[in-house]
């Protein structure tokens, strides 16, 4: 069974129920402001504290027992899970093979930032209200089930802004039966990663073809069943023209130097929320344009400020924050609209294969 919706913990410090943004408490309070607009500023300011991990977690971090976790989205690749370590650090691997988890889709409708990026990978269970772009044609999610130490987990949770410590994270951690291909009688119990409620929408976006294409090589990767890669290689995905990606490259640098400088990321929230209003996947090629015509304004002032910072950078010699020059070089390398990936470096056989696994201590089984 699927722990699908942890308990919301009620334990947390006062500042968290009052939200993130306490620099902004003058700005809220004003009259200056129309209420409505006080309304959606309020609601999309609000912190959400994050859920009780399950006893499944907390029982094998407490004992130091290792953990299976259930990739699904870009943690199908191997190489993506092995450098996911904070500040360089690598991931060792105990093992990963390839799995599937019945009753649960493979969803893209964890909240993004379009046009980039407009959704990212969650599992989803089947029976929930949220509807799919494109349906597999069965009630299940394939990817790769990987055995971790506690340490090495809690890495994997981290970069996906889960775990102790951490507020209003975007995933909650679920425990999921995968059942192995090698041994599909016996499934093991594994942690996968749902997209919370306060970042969930209703109807998947197209996911990004930079990202798609990371899930397409995962998957060849695995081995994984041919309907399902078939599955993943004619799913629509979401196409951005270079000019309006410029923009949004340039806006994120500006969203988070004000977010961090003003400890909230009420500006992102407030732009995500309204470019999500003009997109819509697979328009028709004029109504595409005038959508994009239309992000374009809304990113245009974040792209200036963002401009000015890297200019001011480049004339000072100052760099950037380590993440955001990772994502400018992520983005701008990167082309969005090519089917090919760009591969990652990993460790290969001689008929081209991701060596088998070390051998490790099995988990206690719950």
């Amino acid at each position: 069974t699927v722990s699908e919706r942890p308990q919301i913990s009620t334990v947390g410090n006062k500042s968290h129920r009052q939200g993130d943004c306490p620099n902004l408490k003058r700005i809220l309070s004003t009259k200056m402001l129309p209420l409505p607009l006080l309304f959606a500023l309020g609601i999309l300011a609000r912190n959400h504290e994050a859920p009780q991990r399950p006893s499944i977690v907390q029982d094998a971090l407490d004992k130091g027992e290792n953990l299976y976790y259930f990739g699904l989205g870009s943690n199908m690749l191997r190489s993506k899970v092995e450098n996911r370590g904070a500040n360089g650090t690598k991931i060792d691997v105990i093992s990963m093979e390839a799995a599937y988890v019945p009753g649960h889709r493979l969803a893209f409708n964890m909240r993004g930032f379009p046009p980039l990026e407009p959704g990212m990978g969650s599992l989803e269970p089947c029976s929930a209200r949220s509807k799919p772009l494109v349906k597999y044609h069965s009630d299940e999610c394939h990817g790769a089930l990987i055995l971790l130490t506690p340490e090495n987990y809690e890495k994997i949770m981290k970069s996906e802004g889960v775990g102790n410590n951490v507020t209003n994270p975007g995933y909650e951690e679920v425990v999921v039966d995968a059942h192995p291909y090698d041994s599909p009688h016996q499934a093991v119990k594994a942690i996968a990663l749902r997209a919370r409620k306060h970042v969930r929408v209703q109807h998947d976006p197209a996911p990004s073809q930079r990202y798609m294409n990371i899930l397409r090589e995962g998957a060849a990767e695995l081995d994984l069943k041919p309907c399902y890669k078939e599955f993943l290689e004619e799913h629509p995905t979401h196409k951005v023209p270079r000019w309006l990606r410029r923009l949004a490259v340039n806006n994120l640098i500006a969203t988070f130097t004000i977010g961090r400088a003003l400890k909230t990321r009420l500006v992102s929230r407030l732009q995500s929320f309204l470019l999500f209003l003009f997109y819509k996947p697979n328009a028709a090629p004029l109504q595409n344009w005038i959508l994009n015509i239309l992000s374009a304004l809304v990113l245009l002032p974040g792209s200036l400020v963002g401009s000015s910072i890297r200019a001011y950078g480049s004339l000072t010699k100052t760099e950037l924050p380590a993440m955001v020059s990772r994502i400018i070089k992520m983005m701008e390398e990167t082309d969005f609209n090519s089917t090919t990936t760009a591969t990652a470096t990993t460790t290969t056989t001689t008929n081209g294969t991701t060596p088998a696994p070390t051998p490790a201590p099995t988990p206690s089984k719950r």
